[in-house]
């Protein structure tokens, strides 16, 4: 009988140095998972400028263009992978490359941790060079993962820059990336949104007037009929 209750009492401290274990790695992969994602609310910015900022964000298109498109999203929305994939083509040839409007491009990271990531990684790469933003841009839209997965993590990233983008600074970068050296930029774009009560993405202002329908079809009305 004292065996048996010596053996119930090893299992058991077993179990609980099994789930110590557990509860060690779990809480070691939270907080590496929280320092490299950033956190943008306890971020704070000195002047947070009027309207969208326009003057601080990556654009396409002529900045003199009579029509202003400003288009608010996340690199983890599924429904911006079709709006870059599909209504951002047709603008560019309709409107942008015409030089009828500029379209500016307006960060609002809010699906997941990574997505934080993900939109200072662009705000990092537009700070090297915007044509370097672009082509992260549009990589990043091509190689979406899945919504409720981790999937923009710094090494997808860093990954994604060497094999696409070979003529950026990848050690500056990295080092920016990692010292958060553009936060700021990120939390202005976040306050715009609060500001403008944006609530969701893709959101599409045309002229400073938010669009109902951000299809092709909805914007060209709003150009059309101001």
């Amino acid at each position: 009988m004292k065996q048996k209750k010596m053996g119930l009492i090893t299992l058991a401290a077993i179990a609980l140095l099994a789930l110590a274990i557990v509860l060690f790695v779990s809480i070691k992969g939270s907080r590496q998972a929280d320092a490299e994602f950033p956190d943008f609310s306890n971020v704070t910015v000195e002047h947070v400028p009027e309207g969208f900022n326009e003057a601080e964000q990556p654009s396409i298109g002529d900045k003199g263009a009579p029509v202003t498109i400003v288009e608010f999203s996340d690199y983890k929305c599924p429904a911006c992978k079709r709006w870059n994939e599909e209504v951002l083509l047709e603008l560019k040839r309709e409107y942008l490359d015409t030089g009828k409007a500029v379209l500016y491009y307006v960060d609002y990271p809010f699906l997941a941790p990574d997505s934080n990531l993900a939109a200072l990684a662009g705000e990092t790469l537009y700070q090297q060079n915007e044509d370097f933003f672009w082509i992260y841009h549009h990589k990043m839209s091509e190689l979406q993962g899945k919504k409720d997965e981790t999937w923009a993590t710094k090494k997808f990233i860093l990954n994604l820059v060497r094999t696409h983008i070979p003529e950026a600074d990848i050690v500056q970068f990295e080092q920016d990336l990692d010292s958060r050296t553009y936060i700021e930029n990120v939390k202005k774009d976040l306050m715009i949104v609060e500001r403008h009560e944006v609530m969701g993405t893709p959101t599409v202002f045309v002229n400073g007037k938010e669009v109902e329908d951000a299809s092709f079809a909805g914007i060209q009305f709003a150009i059309e009929n101001p």
